[in-house]
């Protein structure tokens, strides 16, 4: 017996992941992408620790996904845009891509909804959540009790250089190691590099064009955890201006194996 195929693939995944689904064989395709359309669940500091680590799936989530305003317009025109589609496609299936920042809070939300709604109008839909199981989201609403939230989101004295969307650079309060000497913080708050990686890349990415337009020769340095000399918990990376001579020591000491003479 032929297997029946779909008249609707709905796929949802992360972009955070860069591994978006493949097509489906013959299909038109439509996408939405939610990653600034719809407020992010662990974004939201009101929303429990034991709802924010629940996916698009559990009933916690999705309610505060559909909920959330935009979401049901989202899924009417996703709707009204998928019948058409098909009724232009000549017997094609039709292919709809949802995607978030993660893949697992509002794009499997989004794309179960809209799977209900094109079923209850009698079409054949197959719906596949692609990074649903993966990691847990970290949580990156600002905390009252860090000093760099303090500065990004309450107005807390600093000296900001420059400014973007997603990261900030200040002066160290201490002045610094050197002149020069400046932090680059993300706005959402992690906890230090490894936290997320996507948040660690950005971090970097705004210190490098920083460093480039000021010119010279800097040191980039970040650290994670307190035995590696990480005293604020908000990932923040230091850079450093360095010319020859100026005595200013890397803060950890060469192993004593790489000062002993090879064999």
């Amino acid at each position: 017996m032929e297997a029946l195929v779909p008249d609707v693939f709905i796929d949802s995944f992360g972009a955070r992941w860069q591994d978006p689904p493949p097509p489906r064989y013959r299909a038109a395709v439509l996408s939405i992408n939610l990653t600034n359309a719809l407020l992010n669940p662990p974004d939201d500091p009101a929303l429990a620790d034991i709802v924010a680590r629940q996916t698009g799936q559990d009933t916690g989530v999705r309610d505060y996904v559909l909920n959330t305003p935009g979401a049901a317009r989202i899924i009417n025109d996703a709707v009204h845009e998928l019948t058409a589609l098909r009724a232009a496609a000549h017997g094609r299936p039709a292919q709809l891509l949802v995607n978030c920042w993660y893949g697992r809070h509002r794009a499997p939300a989004i794309a179960d909804a809209i799977g209900h709604r094109m079923r209850e109008a009698g079409t054949q839909v197959q719906v596949t959540h692609h990074h649903i199981n993966r990691p847990p989201v970290p949580r990156k609403h600002p905390r009252p009790d860090c000093s760099f939230c303090q500065i990004i989101h309450d107005g807390a004295p600093a000296t900001i250089v420059r400014e973007w969307s997603d990261a900030l650079a200040i002066v160290p309060r201490s002045g610094g190691c050197t002149d020069g000497h400046l932090l680059v913080l993300p706005r959402g708050h992690v906890a230090d590099f490894t936290t997320d990686p996507v948040v660690s890349a950005t971090v970097q990415l705004r210190a490098a064009e920083l460093a480039q337009e000021l010119g010279g020769q800097w040191n980039y340095l970040t650290s994670c955890g307190p035995d590696a000399t990480q005293t604020v918990f908000h990932l923040h990376g230091h850079l450093l201006p360095r010319t020859a001579g100026d005595g200013l020591a890397l803060p950890w000491p060469h192993p004593t194996c790489e000062q002993e003479p090879a064999r």
